[in-house]
């Protein structure tokens, strides 16, 4: 055996006699061909006659086996988009962890221990630090985090073994880039980090469709990345289609809703069309969570998200279905709880501002779609919200959580100076959330905005050019 040192790229890259990025952990050249990298440093070569060896494996604790056998060393499975699909009776090793006797508690100074995407030893799975603008960077932000742990599963997994670096890396872009998106207050208990993630450990076709939604969000800045995203969600749709006819009382289970989850994160990061189909069979996991038996801190998660999607999705995909959601839009609002939070703190005045401007925003595609509202009236609600957004600094807490309302409020918005507001606004909370569906939402403003018809834009929107914006 020899070892020899790469300066010049991976071995794929050299094989394939193309120049190589030399991207950690794996290039980009392999990642959009499906490729396997095996990444930069030193390589490994066996001999001629080593290499057809097949001697058998050490089982690990046995006595009185030869030190000379070698143990078969299997090629991790990688549970990305650029896999074959799997069948949904593989799981890993896996074992659960109480995270509530952990050492880092509320108010300590220590962060929460965190892998990198170079580590193997440990999967990058830790919930990582909240996102935040160094403006809020104080001692007042850092009392409010520790105030919002919210009540969730309080398990974290631990895996017996590694997750293939490309694996690795787009769990980790998933963790840091799209989860916090998902929340309003992105604290030390996130469900999309400490609870989707794990459950994606054990089950492949979840694994597969969280590194789509990463892959996804990924191609907002490297587009040659999008059609293999599109090949790996495709796939994963095939695969619950067959699932549903071939074996359709093993569907309804928690890893087939994450996933159900996850598709529709995937729709708000690019901005697609197709999402009513998702939000559909959502419906029918929602009737059937109760028969469902899961944790409690796990069914609250499912639950609360099944809500949100329906809140924001359902109005922009059927007009009936949204005015049959909005008339009562507090049963909708539980992902919207933080009981922890201290009275007076930003937290706590910009989730007040936040559900009350959400609320301005359902009255006003409720009185669209029953046409109660005339133009003065609508002129003057619109800058009643206007009024509420604007007290949310543009970097403050929990301002990306208002994009479904700035786009509701911008499709009512009749006056220059309220569509320019609005759409300004968009424009900047697309530069913190890297969420396609933001721009798809400006496109369709302007395309509202030229239109001289006079169709409800609550119909031309669930008709003509329905996106999930949220």
């Amino acid at each position: 055996m020899s070892l020899a040192r790469r300066d010049n790229g991976c071995y794929e890259c050299f094989k394939r006699r193309i120049k190589c990025d030399k991207t950690e952990p794996e290039c980009f050249k392999c990642l959009k061909k499906g490729i396997s990298c095996s990444g930069q440093g030193l390589r490994c070569r066996l001999s001629s006659h080593m290499a057809g060896e097949k001697s058998p494996a050490r089982v690990p604790g046995k006595q009185g086996e030869s030190s000379k056998s070698i143990r078969k060393v299997e090629p991790p499975s990688s549970p990305t988009p650029f896999m074959s699909s799997r069948a949904r009776t593989t799981r890993r090793s896996y074992r659960w962890v109480d995270v509530s006797n952990s050492p880092h508690t509320e108010g300590s100074s220590t962060p929460p221990r965190q892998s990198t995407p170079n580590s193997l030893s440990e999967p990058a799975l830790s919930p990582s630090p909240p996102i935040q603008n160094q403006d809020h960077a104080n001692s007042e932000t850092s009392e409010n985090m520790a105030l919002i742990r919210r009540e969730s599963f309080t398990v974290q997994p631990s895996l017996n073994e590694p997750i293939h670096p490309q694996a690795r890396m787009l769990f980790q872009h998933f963790a840091q880039s799209v989860a916090p998106v998902m929340v309003v207050f992105d604290s030390e208990s996130n469900g999309y980090r400490d609870i989707i993630l794990p459950l994606a450990c054990q089950d492949m076709v979840l694994a597969r469709a969280v590194s789509v939604a990463a892959t996804f969000h990924l191609a907002q800045k490297a587009p040659e990345l999008r059609q293999t995203a599109e090949a790996g969600h495709h796939a994963i749709i095939e695969k619950l289609r067959s699932d549903s006819l071939s074996r359709p009382g093993e569907v309804f289970n928690q890893y087939t809703l994450a996933t159900l989850l996850v598709l529709l994160v995937g729709e708000t990061i690019t901005g697609a069309d197709n999402y009513g189909y998702l939000l559909e069979m959502l419906e029918c996991f929602r009737q059937a969570l109760g028969s469902i038996v899961l944790p409690p801190g796990l069914q609250k998660f499912f639950q609360q998200q099944i809500k949100m999607f329906q809140l924001f999705g359902l109005p922009l995909s059927n007009e009936q279905k949204g005015l049959q959601v909005l008339s009562s839009p507090d049963y909708y609002f539980e992902f919207m709880e933080y009981p922890h939070l201290a009275p007076g703190s930003t937290y706590y005045t910009n989730l007040a501002l936040i559900r009350a401007a959400i609320m301005d925003a359902c009255g006003l595609y409720r009185r669209r779609v029953e046409a109660s509202l005339s133009q003065d009236d609508s002129t003057h609600l619109v800058e009643q919200l206007r009024q509420k957004v604007a007290k949310i600094g543009l970097d403050g807490p929990g301002v990306h959580a208002l994009v479904w309302t700035c786009f509701i409020a911008g499709a009512e918005s009749i006056i220059p100076e309220h569509r320019k507001f609005f759409s300004d606004r968009l424009k900047l909370l697309y530069t913190y959330t890297g969420f396609g569906s933001i721009p798809a939402a400006l496109k369709s403003l302007e395309t509202l905005w030229a239109m001289k018809t006079p169709r409800r834009w609550t119909d031309i929107i669930t008709t003509d050019i329905p996106v999930l914006i949220m």
